[in-house]
């Protein structure tokens, strides 16, 4: 017996499983074949790239940015080449980009500082209260007793430093009119380090609700109690003065309500509600024991009472030592049912932030502020023109006349469908983002300088006047919002560094990752904010009556997605006996839609992408990085070099560079308006108004009869289109091979142009006998030979001879004289002798013993149908002799 190994001693080849042909199999092999490079507009485009006259259209395109591994390095030597001009835009680009990352970074680097953050802080503790162990006595404060009792014990003393031997910090002069004695103010120290000084009064200002706003007594406890008074709400705030008839005259405007141009505060968000930045309010005199008498009277004569919902006390200190203005706000929210909680706000900047200096690090900031302004200035140019680039490409045409010849229709949507066409690029989306957060920094920036400019009690003669309030809190705001869309900017133009990235090989791959995510994975964002917002609706009902986190439904949609990083207690009063297991329930549908589905579909979405993108973007080892070879042309040309290679055309006859359409052969032809057609489509999609194919009359025969024109080897899909075409009054033809429209025969095509198009198919050398284009030129427009017979032949003819002449002679050849014997070829069909001599005797056996057990079944089916004959006969038997005894039995009843 012959080894399983073989006769050479070879182990087989293992027979591949068989794979069955169903729909699952189906759908998966066609989305792997959608999903498969196609060809990039920098391929389809490359001829138009070299032939068009107006080169300057392409420049500053985004597709270059997009496929930029497609571009074609050879003809970067090229000076005058489209990829040439528009690597040298990317190149200074990217330079220009770099350094404006570089100033942003230093900027938002140098605003920053260690100081404004530790005196923030120190303010924070100081008026809290805190000790090192973190208790604070602002948290004493429950009720409206205890809050009087914070304000004179812990207010007076802490804003009314008794450090009698302070120096002088300022001398502010207040003149009176009709005197001749002016008063000198000096702004006071908090504490006794010295370090911190207080700027003006302190400014307390107290929000109220309308009664029987917002609530409702019920019938059944009205004459108990009629009147009930709601949480605050702007829409329900009390606007009435309440002042009683017999209170002191020097605390009357406390009790009536200001706008807020009057109380020149901003609006705050407390843990119950936001608050608005009008109200009753009163300054605390510069004397200790006036503002403690102050603070009394307000108390007796009920300054706060039920309608009371907020009281803020605002102040603002400088630490003189960093130069940093911090200004704090401390919040005693009212709640309707008698609670009263404290909470203190600090906000801190330096003080270049409020005026221009130009001493000392100051002035580098300053520096820095206006070479950023100077940079997007530039940067705004240089979108501007990107953007008209783009407008002009779809349009195709200029922007001002095509506004002027089109409607009001078109001009009213022209933004928007300029908006839309330049976002396409998801980079540029970012360029706006960057351009506007830094514009809208730079706004409020400027509006602080001047503000402080134009307001009086900011000026230097006035600003820290111990009875005059500085509204700071109205320049902080803007400020902070300045710097928070500061921060956006800076994480945006370090996100966009990654458009840049894509011109190395090496992080090529990861930036076509982030791009085809992005998309992907802002429509699951939508669908998690979905999820989210539902189980946010679900904790805020059941656990917002016991957990604080779920009290409203925006806290808990925060809350939700912290959750994810940092996980959540569970509360073991859950699983008491006799406890509602509902909101057990909802917490593990929670856990297991979100932990176990949701983010494991976003996992896989990356996964995906990346799987794809590692296929359509591979690295190919022999292909040249184009920038690289732009900065080699670019180097060589500043030094007066060319490296364009010599294509000889210089020294060929004129004759030999072009060639008109009709002097080629019908498939050469064919190839030719195809090509062109497939360029003109491309063009179609992303330039608007370029005609690459003017001869082409019949173009748009691809689009109007695609669906009146088949293949012969075109079949109907269903039934429908059976019907259709028995019934068309227009018979269905298949195109034609050949069909080429008239006005293109004479259109003349380049030595170049040929040998683009020769290479890109490797029949048509064949068939054209060359693979020069040059040798075709000359032979397809030589003089015509003459046959045998005396009539002239043209060169089309001389080549279907050529052709039919090979093909008779291969069908010639005498495959059985002369055929050289292969080993390889005589072991395989002796392999393949021996697999049907075995295959032949193992059916044999198989036969055999198919016709044994057929006898044998027969077999048994006779004895079978003679057993079955014998019950019918046994069974006659039987009903006979109970027939012939009903018969005895009745004929002997008779």
């Amino acid at each position: 017996m012959d080894s399983p190994d073989g006769p050479d001693g070879g182990k087989r080849k293992k027979s591949s499983r068989p794979l069955f042909l169903n729909r699952d199999i189906v759908i998966k092999r066609l989305h792997h074949r959608q999903q498969s490079k196609k060809a990039s507009p920098m391929v389809l485009l490359k001829d138009i790239f070299e032939e068009t006259p107006d080169k300057d259209r392409f420049v500053g395109d985004v597709m270059f940015w997009k496929f930029f591994e497609d571009i074609d390095a050879n003809r970067i030597y090229h000076t005058n080449s489209v990829e040439y001009r528009n690597l040298k835009v990317m190149f200074f680009e990217t330079l220009f980009y770099l350094v404006l990352l570089g100033s942003v970074t230093a900027y938002a680097y140098n605003l920053q500082s260690q100081d404004v953050f530790e005196s923030r802080i120190e303010q924070l503790d100081y008026w809290r209260g805190c000790d090192t162990d973190g208790n604070c006595r602002i948290q004493k404060v429950e009720d409206v007793a205890s809050f009087w009792t914070w304000m004179q014990n812990e207010l007076v003393p802490l804003a009314y430093t008794d450090d009698v031997d302070a120096p002088k910090v300022a001398q502010i002069e207040t003149v009176f009119p009709n005197s001749k004695f002016p008063l000198y103010w000096s702004p006071r120290y908090l504490s006794d380090t010295r370090s911190t000084v207080l700027l003006g009064s302190l400014r307390m200002r107290q929000l109220r609700v309308q009664p029987n706003a917002g609530c409702i007594v019920t019938a059944l406890v009205r004459h108990v109690y009629p009147d009930c008074y709601s949480t605050y709400d702007a829409s329900r705030e009390s606007q009435d003065p309440y002042d009683p008839r017999f209170a002191p005259t020097y605390l009357t405007k406390a009790y009536q309500w200001r706008p807020v141009e009057e109380t020149q505060q901003v609006s705050l968000t407390g843990s119950a509600a936001s608050y608005s930045g009008s109200g009753y309010f009163i300054d605390l005199p510069a004397n200790k024991s006036h503002a403690s008498s102050m603070l009394s009277d307000l108390h007796v004569w009920r300054w706060v009472d039920k309608l009371t919902r907020a009281v803020t006390i605002e102040l603002t200190t400088m630490s003189t030592n960093v130069n940093v203005i911090v200004n704090t706000v401390i919040l005693f929210e009212f709640t309707p049912n008698g609670a009263v909680t404290g909470t203190v706000s600090s906000t801190a900047m330096r003080t270049f932030f409020f005026t221009p200096s130009l001493q000392g690090s100051n002035l580098f900031a300053f520096i820095l502020l206006i070479w950023l302004s100077l940079m997007f200035f530039i940067f705004t140019l240089y979108s501007l023109w990107l953007m008209y680039k783009t407008c002009f490409n779809y349009l195709g045409q200029n922007p001002i006349g095509y506004l002027k010849r089109s409607g009001w229709t078109a001009r009213l949507l022209f933004p928007f469908r300029t908006l839309y066409q330049f976002f396409r690029y998801g980079w540029n989306f970012a360029d706006m983002v960057i351009l506007g957060s830094f514009y809208v920094h730079l706004g409020f920036r400027i509006s602080a300088y001047l503000a402080v400019g134009s307001n009086p009690v900011l000026q230097p003669d006035v600003i820290g006047h111990p009875e005059i309030f500085m509204p700071f809190g109205q320049l902080m705001e803007p400020l902070v919002l300045g710097n928070n869309l500061l921060a956006l900017l800076s994480i945006t133009c370090w996100v966009k560094l990654f458009k840049y990235l894509c011109m190395s090989s090496y992080f090529r791959l990861l930036v076509r990752i982030l791009e085809s995510c992005a998309a992907r994975l802002i429509i699951f964002a939508a669908l998690l904010l979905v999820v989210f917002f539902g189980f946010a609706v679900a904790f805020s009902i059941g656990l917002g009556t016991t957990d604080r986190n779920f009290v409203t439904i925006p806290g808990s949609f925060l809350v939700l997605f912290f959750l994810l990083i940092d996980g959540y207690s569970i509360d073991i009063e859950w699983f008491r006996p006799g406890k509602d297991q509902l909101v057990t329930l909802i917490f593990l549908g929670y856990i297991a839609l979100i932990y176990f589905v949701l983010l494991n579909i976003f996992v896989a979405i990356v996964l995906d992408t990346f799987s794809l993108a590692s296929r359509l973007y591979a690295v190919e080892a022999d292909k040249k990085n184009p920038m690289i070879v732009f900065l080699h042309t670019y180097w060589n040309w500043m030094k007066g070099q060319s490296l364009v290679k010599d294509e000889s055309e210089e020294h060929m006859n004129p004759k030999d560079l072009s060639i008109t359409l009709d002097l080629l052969p019908g498939l050469v032809r064919r190839k030719w308006v195809e090509k062109k057609r497939r360029m003109q489509r491309v063009a179609d999609q992303n330039f608007a108004g370029m005609d690459l194919f003017p001869e082409d009359v019949d173009r748009s025969l691809s689009k109007k009869r695609a669906d009146q024109m088949i293949t012969d080897w075109m079949l109907p899909s269903t039934q429908t289109d059976v019907f259709d075409q028995m019934t068309a009054p227009v018979e269905h033809k298949p195109l034609a091979l050949y069909e080429v429209p008239d006005t293109i025969m004479t259109q003349e095509i380049s030595r170049a142009q040929l040998q683009r198009l020769m290479d890109e198919d490797s029949t048509i050398p064949l068939l054209l006998g060359s693979k020069r284009a040059v040798d075709v030129i000359r032979k397809f427009k030589s003089v015509e030979k003459e046959e045998e017979s005396g009539q002239p032949v043209s060169a089309v003819k001389a080549m279907q001879g050529t052709i039919f002449g090979r093909i008779d002679k291969l069908e010639r050849v005498k495959l059985d004289d002369d055929v050289p014997e292969v080993p390889e070829m005589t072991q395989i069909a002796e392999q393949m002798s021996g697999a049907i001599l075995d295959l032949r005797n193992q059916f044999r056996v198989q036969l055999t013993g198919v016709i044994e057990c057929t006898a044998v079944l027969f077999e048994h089916l006779v004895e079978l149908t003679q057993g079955l004959d014998e019950v019918r006969q046994n069974s006659d038997g039987v009903i006979r002799l109970v027939r012939s005894n009903q018969i005895g039995d009745t004929g002997y009843g008779l």
